[in-house]
């Protein structure tokens, strides 16, 4: 019986150094090198880097043309309100006059554009899902007696 738990004992522990051989083997063979890692976390930050300054650059140019546009809607104005200015000093005849503040009028409505679509919203209804009625003795189109003929 002792000799039993001997080997038994003998066998167990080769075993479990086979094991550790093998796995050392196999850890060895497949984990890659220290310098395959360290060149692949490099590699890692770098590009890591790289999309942080292109979010930067994309950030700054949205930043840049905002206010860019800004300036440009400014500038507008300032051309619009010196058009407006002079045309009643610069032209005489009435004709002219009332043709120049229309075109001016218009323009100054393209302008302001998001004021008058925000003041037509209100008045601006949205399709219907049904054909309204004619008279209260119709009936309406989601009725089950709509447009359904009464054979005789």
């Amino acid at each position: 019986m002792e000799e039993q738990t001997n080997l038994l004992l003998i066998v167990g522990i080769a075993a479990f150094s086979a094991g550790l051989l093998i796995g050392a083997l196999f850890y060895h063979l497949f984990s890659g090198s220290a310098a395959q890692r360290g060149k692949m976390k490099s590699e890692l930050d770098e590009v890591k880097e790289q999309l942080k300054e292109y979010q930067e650059k994309v950030t700054d140019h949205f930043a840049k043309t905002a206010t860019l546009v800004n300036r440009m809607t400014e500038n507008y104005r300032e051309i619009n309100e010196h058009l407006a200015n002079t045309a009643e000093d610069l032209c005489t005849d009435d004709v002219t006059r009332h043709k120049v503040s229309d075109a001016l009028l218009s323009s100054q409505t393209l302008a302001n554009g998001r004021a008058t679509k925000a003041e037509n919203a209100d008045s601006i209804e949205p399709p219907k899902d049904y054909a309204p009625k004619n008279g209260n003795q119709q009936e309406g189109t989601l009725s089950e007696e709509f447009a359904v003929k009464q054979s005789s």
